[in-house]
């Protein structure tokens, strides 16, 4: 039996673990959860009764920790959602933020050199900053936020 493999970033956190408990419901998926659990909590994976999916800690940010995932698996489909968040935490460590666009970097790359087929990326309302429209709208709402998580975010999006 071939297994649609997926690779999700950011695994253990609201978003990302939600996600993988839904995917794991499906026998054709073998989903792949990675995480560093610096803000991520095992406590949201998935249920132990599904053995479509494998937990693995580490940092997206750092090519020596992930390139081997890639390696292994061959994704199919890769959702990123790996990154720092909290806005006390991004504020008191800007820096910490920055480091997520190497791990935007390294999907990309990983993904390009072992033929991923596609790549979900989610970004935030942050982005906007203070509304300068209302209804904010996608297209013409200029991306104006000071936060360094939405930077990132803002870098990330137009990568």
């Amino acid at each position: 039996m071939s297994f649609v493999k997926i690779l999700i970033t950011g695994g253990a956190g609201n978003i990302g673990a939600s996600l993988a408990r839904k995917f794991v419901e499906n026998k054709n998926y073998f989903v792949v959860i990675v995480d560093n659990l610096l803000t991520g909590d095992t406590e949201k994976l998935p249920d132990s009764q599904h053995n479509n999916w494998k937990f693995i800690k580490a940092d997206v940010n750092n090519y020596k920790d992930i390139a081997p995932i890639f390696g292994k698996y061959h994704f199919d489909f890769v959702f990123h959602y790996a990154a720092v968040v909290g806005v006390k935490r991004t504020l008191d460590n800007p820096l910490m933020v920055f480091d997520d666009i190497d791990g935007i970097s390294n999907i990309l790359s990983l993904a390009k050199n072992t033929d991923v087929k596609r790549i979900f990326y989610s970004s935030s309302s942050e982005v906007y900053g203070e509304p300068v429209e209302f209804p904010q709208h996608e297209i013409t709402t200029p991306l104006n936020s000071k936060l360094p998580y939405a930077i990132v975010k803002i870098l990330q999006r137009v990568w």
